[in-house]
């Protein structure tokens, strides 16, 4: 399995899907993806009603503020929301989780993205991916640095 995001023609829009096998168990993942101080570890401080109809607030700085409500969610298996970042359109972020020999396989598709914005999307949830895996086991990884890097790769990829 590749760790690079895979994106996709959606119309005119983009869609994201990332694949990645984690060493965690599916509550242990579900976990990170709804518990604010686990959420915070990885991704931002975040506050997520994890239920149908819920709100979810992502907030990476005070100008970057995603809002959005819960979609779809089945605890341990599947989060579903919307993704209303401001300036952009909407789009929609689903996590899927399944076990997996070893650990949990998880599916990120981010779907309904502007074209331009894709690229972008692909490097910040790849370095986001690495930041959840390095969490789970305790470790820690440094965005900034890691996104760059993944710009680069991402634009070669998609050019």
């Amino acid at each position: 399995m590749n760790d690079f995001g895979v994106v996709r023609i959606d119309g005119a829009r983009r869609g994201l899907r990332f694949e990645r096998v984690l060493g965690a168990s599916p509550e242990e993942v579900w976990s990170a993806l709804v518990e604010p101080e686990r959420l915070a570890r990885w991704l931002a401080p975040t506050t997520i009603d994890a239920r149908l109809g819920g709100s979810v607030r992502v907030e990476f700085d005070a100008d970057q503020v995603v809002t959005g409500a819960v979609l779809a969610c089945e605890p341990f298996r599947m989060l579903e929301y919307e993704w209303r970042f401001p300036g952009e359109d909407e789009s929609v972020v689903r996590f899927e989780l399944s076990a997996h020999p070893d650990g949990t396989l998880l599916v990120l598709d981010h779907a309904r993205l502007a074209s331009e914005q894709a690229t972008g999307y692909a490097a910040g949830w790849h370095a986001y991916l690495d930041r959840l895996a390095a969490a789970l086991e305790g470790g820690e990884v440094d965005w900034d640095a890691r996104f760059e890097e993944l710009l680069r790769a991402y634009r070669l990829r998609t050019a």
